[in-house]
């Protein structure tokens, strides 16, 4: 795994308990979550995007499993927010399954050359999620610090598998 999620993410990008009931209030907190920790971002810049990348495609996936992205001006770094609805949340998910576990990637709309892409950001997650045993221990997760310590332990168990291990 090239690119670890952990690396774009910290305490304060992480809510487990989300407050939103539907797609609409996921995206505003979304964006206020992240206007709190990163300092000089525009929140309403992010809603804004989010919103607008949200009525071009749902960013539902499978397993309970969404992944907002935005590209902005007003952040000069990838960040990951991470969050949990505890009753989950229509999110038109591939899978018509509501969307319980939540990975909203927000990148810089003029990107380092060193940094990772939002999309390789994306893909890294899109593979994490794979894994039902995670997503089951990242729902039973109370605290900030236990997901990302989880999502870290993930990460560093499969850097030191074969390519060939698939997730359970």
């Amino acid at each position: 795994m090239a690119c670890r999620i952990t690396d774009y993410m910290k305490h304060e990008l992480i809510e487990p308990a989300l407050t939103a009931q539907d797609k609409a209030a996921l995206l505003r907190e979304i964006a206020l979550l992240a206007g709190r920790a990163v300092s000089g971002l525009d929140q309403e810049e992010l809603h804004k995007k989010l919103v607008e990348r949200e009525q071009k495609a749902s960013t539902g996936a499978d397993h309970g499993v969404a992944i907002p992205h935005a590209t902005i001006d007003s952040t000069d770094r990838i960040f990951v927010i991470f969050g949990k609805s505890p009753s989950g949340i229509p999110f038109n998910a591939l899978d018509n399954e509501d969307s319980k576990l939540f990975f909203a990637v927000i990148s810089p709309s003029k990107p380092h050359q060193s940094d990772a892409s939002y999309l390789q950001v994306i893909s890294a997650i899109c593979r994490l999620m794979r894994s039902s045993s995670l997503r089951d221990r990242l729902r039973a997760a109370g605290q900030s610090s236990d997901i990302l310590l989880i999502l870290k332990n993930e990460e560093e168990f499969r850097m030191t598998q074969p390519s060939s291990v698939a997730p359970k």
